[in-house]
């Protein structure tokens, strides 16, 4: 089971396969402490949006040939002349091994990369379909946001999803998960609706709520004077308003690209992906308010980004209760 983990990592493995793996670690936390390391022995192969992509070393394929054949005794040769024309003998073996062991040092950190990239990229065009549908529902709500409610069985940070839905802004429930996610396993994945949730009995209520807002995490609401509110639409490019919902498995970061960090939708509309849960220009925690607490913000600026389940806990201002 363990030789599966980098295929259950990288996306790899059959559907049979990744569920059969996800059962496992389910039930054996030696198997689930397996995994985080090995998540952080693969980090370093994460794209690095501050770097650029660097081509390998002109010649490699060559030079990794002639080593090979040195080690068999054979003199170096020429790049042009690695292809054997005549039959197979052992030398020549060892040569087209060495090819393939440059090839697949080269292959493949590639393709895990590409698709890393490719399935950050789909995360990201999602978030920007659900910053638009947040967009329009602002611009008919008096410039408001959805308001997580405070209280009933829809308290929850995901109950913005059914709210754009049934406001009519929000048409695709594909766009709420993140391909990186365990919900993205799960083929019959269904937006549930808001009277699905209230008529809900309390052994299927939990279930439901964590279903309800997707792979990502939506902004809570915020205490000011005595009061709860819900944010403004101010356009804000620091102000975090939706993201990758956060993993309590990894100390509040988001598990959804293997824990190398999360895309953020801003309030202006952009999207951009963070590997730090704070913000550099205000130094914002966004999956906590002020007091650290997972909970409904400390003032308008301060955002508190919930997983779906979360409720927006309420706090005394003055004494952080």
């Amino acid at each position: 089971m363990r030789e599966q983990l980098l295929g259950y990592l990288l996306g790899a493995l059959e559907p049979t396969e990744h569920e059969m793996v996800e059962a496992r670690l389910a039930e054996d936390p030696a198997l689930q402490e397996d995994l985080m390391r090995l998540r952080d022995k693969v980090a370093p192969l994460a794209a690095d949006d501050e770097h650029e992509d660097y081509d390998p070393p002109a010649g490699l394929a060559a030079r990794t040939c002639n080593f090979v054949a040195a080690r068999a005794g054979q003199p170096p040769q020429p790049a042009a002349d690695l292809v054997p024309a005549g039959s197979w003998r052992l030398q020549d073996l060892l040569v087209a091994g060495g090819i393939c062991i440059a090839a697949s040092l080269l292959v493949f950190p590639a393709i895990s990369h590409s698709q890393f990239k490719a399935r950050l990229t789909a995360c990201q065009n999602n978030l920007r379909e659900i910053g638009t549908a947040l967009t329009h529902y602002s611009q008919s709500h008096k410039g408001y946001f959805p308001l997580v409610p405070q209280q009933g069985k829809l308290a929850v940070a995901g109950a913005y999803a059914p709210m754009l839905r049934e406001a009519g802004f929000l048409e695709d429930a594909a766009h709420l998960i993140c391909p990186e996610s365990p919900l993205a396993q799960q083929r019959d994945y269904n937006l549930p609706t808001m009277e699905e949730v209230e008529a809900a009995p309390a052994k299927r209520l939990p279930g439901l709520l964590c279903r309800l807002g997707g792979s990502y995490g939506y902004t809570l609401g915020y205490v000011l004077n005595g009061g709860y509110h819900g944010h403004r639409n101010r356009g804000r490019s620091h102000f975090a308003l939706m993201a990758d919902a956060p993993d309590d498995e990894i100390s509040g970061r988001s598990g959804n690209h293997g824990a190398c960090g999360q895309n953020v939708l801003f309030e202006d509309m952009h999207v951009g992906f963070l590997k730090s849960c704070r913000l550099r220009e205000c130094d914002d925690h966004i999956y906590v308010n002020t007091h650290g607490i997972v909970g409904a913000g400390i003032g308008p600026d301060d955002a508190v980004i919930g997983r779906s389940s979360a409720p927006p806990v309420i706090m005394n201002t003055a004494n952080g209760r």
